[in-house]
C-alpha cells in the first residue's frame, strides 16, 4: 500500500521588502517541522520531493536530515505565480477571489497551475511506484491540487486552514485523504 504524503512548507521569516519566493524557513517553523516529523512515522516513504523555492526546501532539508530520506527538487512543485504583494490583506484579498474562481490577470491561469501541479504530482508518483513519497510544497498550489482531487474549487477558508507546517496523507490505491489535513472531506 502505496501513499503520498502531502507536506506544506514551516512558517516563515516574513519580510515584504523581498519576493516571498525568496523567504527561509524560521526557527519556529525548524522547530514545528522537527514536531511534525516526530509525530509521523515515515518508514515507507522513499524520496522526499520538493518545490525548488527556499522554504520547501528547508522543510524538505530538515525532514531529510531527522529521516535520512533522499531529497529531490521539483522544478512544478513552486508556488502558484502571483505578482509580488507587500502587504498581507491584500495578499489574502486577492488569493481569495483567485481561489473562489475571480481570474487575476497578474496570477497564473487556474488551468495551467492545475495541470502543472497535477503532472507533477503524477510523474512523482510514477517514480515511486508501488512505494511511498513525501511532496513538500506550498499552500496555495497544494490548494489548486485539493481541488483537482476533491473536483471542486477549495474554498478560501479551507486553503487558510493548512497550517504551517503541516501533513495530509493520502492513500494511492483509494484516493483519499486518509490523514491530515482535508481529511474529513469525502471525493
Amino acid at each position: 500500500m502505496s501513499k503520498l504524503y502531502i507536506v506544506r512548507h514551516a512558517q516563515v521569516k516574513v519580510d515584504f521588502r523581498i519576493r516571498s519566493s525568496e523567504w527561509s524557513i524560521s526557527e519556529e517553523g525548524i522547530h514545528a517541522t522537527r514536531q511534525l516529523v516526530l509525530n509521523q512515522s515515515w518508514n515507507d516513504v522513499q524520496r522526499i520531493y520538493h518545490s525548488p523555492e527556499r522554504k520547501a526546501a528547508g522543510t524538505a532539508e530538515v525532514m531529510s536530515a531527522m529521516t535520512g530520506i533522499p531529497m529531490t527538487v521539483v522544478n512544478d512543485l513552486r508556488e502558484l505565480s502571483v505578482p509580488h504583494i507587500d502587504a498581507s490583506d491584500e495578499f489574502i484579498r486577492r488569493v481569495g477571489a483567485y481561489l473562489m474562481g475571480f481570474p487575476d490577470p497578474e496570477f497564473e491561469n487556474w488551468d495551467q497551475a492545475t495541470q502543472r501541479i497535477v503532472g507533477a504530482i503524477a510523474a512523482i508518483v510514477a517514480e515511486a511506484y508501488g512505494h511511498s513519497a513525501a511532496v513538500v510544497s506550498h499552500g496555495r498550489i497544494l490548494t489548486v491540487w485539493f481541488s483537482h482531487l476533491f473536483q471542486r474549487r477549495m474554498s478560501v477558508a479551507e486553503w487558510q486552514s493548512i497550517r504551517l507546517p503541516d501533513l495530509s496523507v493520502i492513500d494511492l490505491d483509494t484516493g483519499t485523504v486518509e490523514k491530515g489535513f482535508f481529511s474529513d472531506i469525502s471525493v
